[in-house]
């Protein structure tokens, strides 16, 4: 059968990253290539993989609220400004992050099975087949943390071949060996950083990738499989991979909020890689929605009081914490990525500071670049500072997390990671023969790992982890504002004003009614398959089992 191909028109600005190429496979364009004229020069290899970069949301495109920061606020650090966010109640008809997945899993295969038609020394070859295997890993990583056991194919396949594309649910662990072998050839075949095109796939950024997932898996086998054996390969793996990261010349940035609010991100010691967004030609607007009037999913009261107190204590235990009374008190002696992440000032129902008002009181400031103002700063599809995709920090934390899960992390790896983070706040220096022992620690959770977590939540607050941490430690009661009453409360204000609900201790009450977020075990552990999808599979004979609860 013959195939055509589109190859649209994309500004890639050097990245790709922003390119409008969502599908190579459209008829219509000015350009048309067949499958047998198409794979004959490196330059089409690239072009062609500039379309996986579409995958990484960062702070969203243009006018779009999908981005990978601030709007993922289902967790126990933010408060929906809209009301409260629950789980799903039944499974949806479809789901664009099952389409989607297979789309770019068919992308990443094909590439595979094209390109040794090239003419290219087998280097370049082996680079190309690494940014393939990469981008497929991702998918299935993505759509495995959702899902669990899902379909895995790994050739192109025609539309045709039905018997093959319609296949059982592939075991859980099967497709996570597939993850580390593609991963694993990636590492060993892509272009280092300073050979690759700049800000591309490389060897750090498959480490960094490598790092992320093996850490997550490792913890749905101890926290949820109970294979102990297979956890501690996987969080070998976790840190080996950090390691190799950390090994390069990246250092942090001298202000924690830099890696947020840069205007360019290339100069940046601890980006590995980011999305690269260009005033007036690629945009974004997530700081117009911190900084309008569309009302803000604030931080939570349970977070604001996670951050450490100067002294390296929590404010349980430490002599230095000032009370919240006011929101100079609540900052001062403080971890001072506190005071980056919500700023001075409170603004809420009736006390509307600018315009703004948050669901909590508490801002989002980390995103903010004082540099940039006006239209620039508050209007739709106008935003322009770089997000960070993968970058050092979160390095440290999945080192520092797979090491501590080892029972390996000595002082000197913690003065190497955690310590460092912990110095740019202001923070004294976590000492793992004298840890304090907060009294909010889960029984079940070391002292150490409890600070670890903490480290982890605190320095990637907004970022979009905080869900999927909290689902792989097996710890989703955290969402039950009866579990943590705190997630469902904001900042201490001095007098109830116009629209604001307080509880009696005056504290900002996001929900005019507290509905309880009920987990379900194990239902709420996965999401459930789109029931379009499995109807598909059930029409083709194929036994696809829903996942359980759902």
């Amino acid at each position: 059968m013959k195939k055509s191909f589109v190859i649209i028109a994309c500004i890639s600005l050097g990245l790709g990253f922003f390119t409008s190429c969502e599908d190579y496979l459209e008829r219509g364009s000015l350009v048309k290539f067949t499958d047998e004229n198409y794979w004959t020069n490196e330059s089409n290899l690239k072009t062609f993989s500039w379309g996986f970069y579409d995958r990484f949301m960062g702070y969203g495109n243009g006018s779009s609220t999908n981005g990978d920061f601030y709007w993922s606020t289902f967790s126990d650090d933010q408060a929906l400004h809209s009301g409260i966010n629950n789980f799903a109640t039944a499974a949806p008809a479809s789901s664009s992050d099952w389409d989607n997945a297979y789309i770019y899993i068919r992308k990443a295969n094909l590439l595979l099975e094209r390109i040794d038609q090239v003419p290219l020394p087998d280097e370049a070859k082996n680079h190309y087949r690494g940014v393939a295997r990469f981008f497929r890993a991702w998918e299935y990583a993505n759509l495995i943390r959702r899902y669990g056991d899902v379909p895995y194919v790994d050739q192109f396949l025609d539309q045709s071949e039905t018997d093959l594309i319609y296949t059982p649910r592939t075991a859980r662990n099967t497709i996570v060996d597939n993850i580390m072998a593609d991963l694993d050839f990636a590492v060993q075949n892509l272009r280092a950083k300073g050979v690759a095109d700049a800000n591309t796939v490389n060897v750090d950024v498959a480490n960094a990738l490598l790092s992320r997932v093996a850490l997550y898996e490792g913890s749905i086998c101890k926290y949820h499989a109970n294979d102990q054996t297979r956890a501690t390969n996987l969080f070998t793996r976790a840190r080996n991979a950090a390691n190799a990261v950390m090994s390069q010349n990246y250092k942090p940035g001298a202000k924690y909020t830099d890696i947020y609010n840069s205007i360019s991100l290339a100069s940046n010691t601890e980006a590995i890689l980011y999305k690269y967004y260009v005033k007036g030609t690629f945009m974004h607007s997530m700081t117009a929605y911190l900084n309008s009037t569309t009302p803000i999913s604030g931080p939570t009261k349970d977070l604001v009081e996670a951050y450490l107190c100067t002294d390296g204590k929590p404010i349980g235990l430490s002599p230095l914490y000032q009370g919240d009374e006011t929101l100079a008190k609540t900052l001062e002696n403080r971890d001072s990525r506190l005071g980056a992440s919500v700023g001075t000032t409170l603004a809420y129902r009736g006390s509307a500071v600018g315009g703004l008002i948050s669901s909590t009181g508490y801002l989002v400031r980390k995103f903010n670049n004082a540099a940039i103002t006006g239209n620039d700063l508050t209007q739709i599809n106008m935003n322009f500072i770089n997000a960070p995709i993968f970058w050092l920090a979160e390095v440290y934390l999945n080192f520092a997390e797979a090491s501590a899960e080892l029972g390996s992390l000595s002082q000197t790896e913690v003065d190497n990671t955690i310590n460092k983070l912990r110095a740019r706040g202001g923070v004294s220096p976590l000492l793992i023969t004298a840890i304090p022992d907060d009294p909010k620690r889960d029984p079940d959770v070391s002292p150490l790992l409890w600070e670890i977590r903490r480290e982890r939540r605190v320095e990637l607050a907004y970022d979009g982890f905080r869900y999927w941490d909290i689902r792989r430690w097996k710890k989703l009661g955290y969402l039950d504002y009866k579990v943590k009453p705190d997630i469902f409360k904001g900042a201490k204000v001095p007098a109830q004003t116009t629209g604001l609900i307080v509880d009696e201790n005056m504290y900002i009450q996001p929900y005019a009614t507290l509905t309880s977020r009920v987990v379900t075990v194990p239902k709420h552990y996965l999401d459930p398959i789109p029931t379009g999808v499995k109807v598909l599979y059930d029409l083709k004979g194929v036994n696809f089992p829903q996942n359980d609860g759902w």
